[in-house]
């Protein structure tokens, strides 16, 4: 008989477990950033000044970014409303506008054209070949579809956590541009 109930109580202990990691996790600051798509799935832990994850190990110093990015070396200078260095063997060069809720960017990303538009209603942006029309979740990110070059991919799920965004506009769209660009 205790075989059993050992058995049974076993993954419920687990579970709570879990349960309790996740929130120590959240109140300790521990957040994700994320992209999903049908074919893919991209996320990195935004602590601090850093954003790390399987395909990305970036560090904040400053007003520069560095680090690697899917392979890549990133050498990204954030200054006033523009950002800009390298992705690789590419240059990079960004312009944005932060107007009450609303960031515009305009340029180029690791070599390709570069447009993001960021509201707490929408998020549209083009970063080389991959366009995003998301709109905002009631859980807090945005969902809707892209298109790399093919047709279009649905459902495309994007979760920017408040440690990014409150590293200001240009850590964001310098990150979101490191993702976005990924087919």
């Amino acid at each position: 008989m205790k075989h059993s109930y050992a058995k049974r109580i076993g993954p419920l202990l687990g579970m709570a477990a879990l349960l309790a990691l996740g929130t120590a996790a959240a109140q300790g600051g521990t957040q994700y950033l994320y992209l999903r798509t049908p074919n893919a799935a991209i996320s990195a832990r935004v602590t601090g000044d850093r954003v790390t994850g399987p395909d990305l190990q970036l560090a904040r110093d400053g007003k520069t970014l560095r680090g690697r990015a899917f392979g890549r070396t990133v050498f990204l200078g954030l200054n006033g409303q523009e950002l800009g260095g390298t992705v690789g063997s590419e240059l990079t060069r960004l312009s944005f506008e932060h107007k009450g809720n609303e960031i515009e960017a305009t340029g180029s990303f690791h070599g390709g054209i570069a447009r993001m538009n960021i509201t707490p209603e929408r998020f549209t942006a083009t970063v080389g070949p991959c366009s995003y029309d998301l709109k905002a979740t009631r859980e807090g990110g945005y969902m809707g579809s892209r298109s790399c070059g093919g047709r279009p991919e649905r459902p495309v799920l994007l979760a920017i956590p408040p440690a990014l965004a409150q590293q200001g506009p240009a850590m964001t769209l310098a990150t979101l541009g490191l993702i976005l660009g990924v087919d």
